[in-house]
């Protein structure tokens, strides 16, 4: 007998997504099969449907605030009276979360052939990536969606109305990274959930560039440093430096020494504390190095953005060294089958006042800073590359 067919591995850890016509087919299927459903539609119950997608959002949220993925990967398959028995709450309204979940494709009904059987549920490839231990695990980010991030989202009318900061508005007056640094704990939640970007196909970038060609891989504003890790195991050639807040530092350090992969690293590695927004606490560049700035810029309004890019070009010097920016630049305006992008940087307005910007939005920032434009790279996943080069 042949072997059982088994997903490839792309579709069990998407922080490597699918070769590249598979992706591109898949994503043009998906935006074609969304318009076909909505065309069958009438309009009303469409907009309908568009409406309830936050009430979606919190029954994912309430799944992952319960852990109700954990309890079933480590239990197996649990009626709604069992799970609600580990996790201490109401039977009955569990199962109702539980029934919506089911209809959302979030989890596994299993019915029952006799009416005395209870039904059971049990964790799918979608609950999965909300268990702790999944390698695509995307739980803090639902947590941190929701938590911290609504309340801004909710003044949405309001920022458009006043072009006032909506974060602000609700976090009296703190923009997010001074509301963060008031709370260690809730930065360590902001991190942990940064850390689960990327299973969102931040990972494709390590076979989508280059990075052997460098002997140095600068991450900037890279948090706990999941990102260079994984291209330090991918690729042996270049060493690392990890730039962040020196608080946020101090964390890594701490979870690089815990995990033993990160620390077989530890050696190609250097930590440094500091501040983009002061140029002399920015390492110190060297011929051969690559300088990332992954999810950075686009939390910033565009002259905060010349401000940092402009401290890292003066921290570059005369080296023979190049940027990268990683984010979701934005394409096709009207028609991205990704249309997530275009959700990002609305979020992004409401969270920072940043945005998500395009390939030509990118070249007039990096002309101000000093730098020339070299290419626009699309990656496999939600992402692209920005290459610069100090001009």
């Amino acid at each position: 007998m042949g072997k059982s067919w088994q997903e490839p591995e792309y579709m069990r850890d998407w922080s490597n997504p699918p070769p590249w016509p598979i992706f591109r087919f898949g994503t043009w299927l998906l935006s074609l099969l969304k318009l076909f459903v909505q065309w069958l539609q009438p309009p009303p119950l469409t907009l309908f449907d568009i409406s309830m997608g936050a009430w979606q959002s919190q029954v994912l949220y309430t799944a992952a605030a319960l852990s109700i993925a954990d309890v079933l990967g480590n239990k197996g398959p649990q009626t709604a009276e069992e799970l609600a028995y580990s996790l201490g709450v109401d039977s009955g309204r569990l199962y109702r979360v539980l029934r919506s979940a089911v209809q959302m494709g979030v989890f596994t009904a299993i019915q029952p052939k006799g009416e005395a059987v209870k039904v059971r549920f049990k964790n799918n490839r979608l609950s999965a990536c909300l268990r702790e231990d999944h390698p695509n695990c995307l739980r803090h980010m639902m947590l941190h969606f929701k938590e911290h991030n609504q309340p801004a989202f909710d003044e949405l009318a309001w920022a458009v109305r006043t072009g006032g900061n909506a974060w602000r508005k609700t976090h009296d007056g703190l923009s997010q990274f001074e509301w963060l640094q008031q709370d260690p704990k809730e930065e360590h939640k902001f991190s942990k959930a940064m850390q689960q970007v990327d299973g969102l196909g931040t990972h494709a970038m390590a076979s989508d560039y280059g990075w052997n060609q460098h002997a140095r891989i600068v991450d900037i504003g890279g948090a706990y440093g999941s990102f260079i890790g994984h291209l330090l195991t991918v690729h042996k050639k270049p060493r690392g430096v990890l730039f962040d807040q020196p608080q946020v530092i101090d964390r890594s350090k701490d979870m690089w020494r815990g995990k033993s992969q990160l620390a077989e690293l530890a050696p190609r590695m250097e930590f440094v504390g500091g501040d983009f927004f002061n140029a002399d606490t920015l390492p110190v560049a060297k011929d051969g190095d690559v300088w990332v700035m992954r999810l950075i810029l686009h939390d910033w309004n565009d002259a905060d953005s010349v401000t940092i890019l402009s401290n890292v070009r003066r921290a570059m010097g005369g080296v023979d060294a190049r940027l990268l920016i990683v984010e979701t630049t934005l394409g096709k305006e009207f028609s991205d089958p990704l249309f997530q992008r275009a959700l990002l940087d609305v979020h992004m307005m409401v969270v920072h006042n940043g945005a998500e910007r395009t390939v030509v939005e990118w070249k007039g920032l990096l002309k101000n800073a000093g730098f020339s434009f070299g290419r626009h790279i699309p990656t496999r996943g939600v992402f692209s590359i920005v290459e610069a080069f100090p001009a």
